[in-house]
């Protein structure tokens, strides 16, 4: 049964059809992935699941008691307090019964002292219920998931008692996916969540999905995530989606097949109707021919006509080249970098050559935007120093495009940055998709994708030969994407860039220069290499097309897994509740060995209402016995079926 359905969903915002008629299902377990150029309506399809827009027509269907989480593609927690109190906000249920445990416990040794008293039945009963309970909730779990999740996603203890208030804003975009990862929903919507995470917190989220039971859909532009994650992909384009079994890299291929078949079929049928066309012309000319002309009339009236494949809309990057410079492009000795008593790194030295092309990578925070600033002379090092070399002319985009003024409108930006007239830099514009009155727009008003395009629109427009560029890829759809890489890899210069996404520099670098813990490690050769030497994966474990047997065989070993852990949960609550029983077996035994011995006792025989009121005792007593005996019976009987089945 499908946990979610979604039929002939339509969504609108104004006279713009964003969502046409868009279904899909997503079984129990499954991992997918949704792709789309931005503005395709990918964000607006996953608030729709969530609950949170409500859609022009179609239907959402979920299964009865489906619990669903949701991270927007722009979090940054509003909460107040710590981050452990934030963390901690899923289990406040449990949290709660973790506190009356704890207070039963006093209550029971408190009425200790008086055993028949019903207070202490009562604080037993009550504590049993709330051990269960907590128990099946995995109350003894939480400090462990909530300690391993932190961890995972790049916090260290000391953060946990830090005040939210105080965090940067990917630092609470990552409090915000762990608190969601904790409350363990059924239904995950992940909206980007690669964007705020180094390599360590990008392979530890990758591993945790793999590994959850939670049905997953998540709007990525990693196409490495995508590989390694999913199973299955949406693709939505032109208001409609298409479905595709297998990674990312799966779906390329069969996209391709697609349109080369689509383009094939079109083709094939112009000229059928070219040729039919022709051949009812010339029949029409003869008059012996008139009936085979409007027989095949007819048949060219019936034929549905193919529509052609859109291209698609891609925006067109050139870097201006300004001639080879010397060999020794940057050269970097004992440099150290300082902001107040926070210390980046020292005694760095380093050099780069012409054509290397280098990846800068490390932890976030660790002062990698810094240090490129300091090789364009933005930013002064605190120590040492860094040279560039002769006919050295570098080109330098910022991660947050601080170079756009954000008062003028993108035309104004290009005619500012440029000696373009204005139908030079209109045009201009338009081969980065700014087209028509999108020209005119302020850029503070311009999307994240469409901010990175303008920059990048700037950046071609400046001669260099040694491109510096600090997250290019942040905000690009996957279509940009493709194309950024092209130009990079057919660009003669010298290239440092720095980037989160894996997929952009695999085929890309031939050196990793890797910021860790105030110091600089080089690797030399490809990004691949490196992502091996640090994950010790071996090389046939890198993104490629899975099929679908081993996705099956993933899923099944994950509900194994699933059913042990069940399994154990249920082995443990029997034992507990076995030596529970045997206890208090124990005190059933007793209470009725005294009654019997006071009803042996001569001296009671004189007085009936006593003797009335101890047989009635002995009697309950009795029965509570039978009772435990009963249930020790079952419970034992269960646990040897448990034995017999492992």
């Amino acid at each position: 049964m499908s946990l979610v359905t979604l039929t002939a969903i339509d969504k609108s915002f104004g006279v713009q059809q964003v969502l046409e008629k868009i279904s899909l299902q997503l079984q129990p377990g499954d991992k997918a992935g949704l792709i789309g150029p931005n503005g395709s309506g990918k964000s607006t399809l996953l608030q729709i699941i969530a609950g949170l827009l409500e859609s022009d027509g179609g239907t959402v269907s979920l299964t009865r008691g489906t619990k669903v989480g949701y991270l927007p593609q722009e979090p940054g927690t509003t909460a107040r307090g710590t981050l452990r109190q934030h963390l901690e906000a899923p289990f406040q249920r449990l949290l709660a019964l973790q506190q009356e445990i704890a207070s039963l416990e006093q209550e029971i040794a408190r009425q200790a002292r008086n055993p028949e008293s019903e207070a202490l039945e009562r604080a037993l009963s009550r504590y049993g219920d709330c051990r269960r309970l907590f128990e099946d909730g995995d109350g003894y779990e939480i400090e462990n998931r909530l300690q391993n999740i932190a961890a995972g996603l790049g916090f260290a203890k000391p953060d946990l008692d830090r005040e939210l208030a105080r965090f940067s804003g990917g630092e609470k975009a990552r409090a915000d996916l762990a608190a969601l990862l904790l409350s363990n929903p059924d239904l995950l919507l992940l909206d980007e969540p690669t964007n705020f995470l180094d390599f360590d917190g990008l392979t530890w989220l990758e591993r945790y999905l793999l590994e959850s039971s939670s049905t997953l859909l998540v709007v990525s532009h990693d196409r490495f995530f995508l590989d390694r994650v999913v199973t299955q992909i949406f693709a939505l384009e032109e208001n409609s989606v298409h479905s595709y079994r297998g990674n990312y890299s799966a779906y390329r291929s069969a996209y391709a097949e697609e349109r080369k078949s689509s383009e094939k079929a079109y083709l094939e049928q112009q000229r059928l109707i070219a040729r039919t066309e022709r051949q009812i012309r010339e029949s029409k000319a003869d008059r012996r021919s008139k009936r085979q002309a409007r027989s095949r009339q007819k048949k060219l009236d019936k034929l549905t006509p193919l529509q052609r494949p859109a291209g698609e809309k891609r925006f067109h990057l050139d870097f201006t080249f300004s001639g080879r410079s010397g060999r020794q492009v940057i050269t970097a000795t004992d440099l150290a970098k300082s902001f107040g008593e926070k210390r980046l790194f020292k005694e760095l030295s380093f050099e780069i050559r012409w054509g290397d092309r280098v990846a800068l990578v490390g932890p976030n925070g660790s002062g990698k935007s810094t240090l490129l600033k300091m090789i364009t002379g933005a930013e002064k090092p605190s120590a040492g120093q860094i040279r560039l070399g002769p006919a050295v002319s570098a080109a330098y985009f910022a991660q947050e495009q601080e170079q756009l003024d954000p008062e003028r409108t993108a035309l104004e930006e290009i005619t500012f940055a440029s000696d373009l007239d204005l139908p030079q830099a209109r045009r201009h514009l338009g081969r980065y998709l700014f087209s028509g009155d999108d020209v005119f727009k302020k850029i503070a008003t311009l999307s994240g994708g469409e901010k990175s395009r303008l920059a990048l629109a700037r950046l071609a427009l400046r001669p260099g030969n040694c491109l510096l560029m600090d997250e290019p890829t942040s905000h690009l759809d996957l279509q940009a994407l493709e194309e950024l890489e092209t130009v990079l890899r057919h660009f003669p210069g010298t290239l440092v860039v720095v980037s989160h996404d894996r997929y952009f520099l695999k085929n890309l670098v031939n050196r990793v220069f890797e910021l860790h813990r105030g110091a600089l490690n080089i690797y030399e050769g490809s990004f691949q290499r490196y992502l091996e030497s640090k994950e010790n994966l071996p090389a046939e474990t890198t993104p490629v097309e899975e099929d679908a047997a081993a996705a099956e065989k993933k899923r099944q070993a994950l509900q194994e897994r699933q059913r042990e852990r069940e399994r154990q949960r249920r082995e443990r609550r029997l034992q507990e509740e076995q030596a529970r029983l045997e206890e208090e077996i124990h005190a059933a035994e007793e209470a009725v060995a005294s009654f019997e011995e006071l009803l042996s006792t001569p001296d009671e025989y004189g007085d009936f209402k006593r003797l009335r009121e101890l047989n009635d005792g002995l009697g309950r007593a009795q029965k509570e016995l039978a009772a435990l005996l009963r249930r020790w019976e079952e419970v034992a009987q269960e646990r040897e079926r448990f034995s017999e089945e492992e």
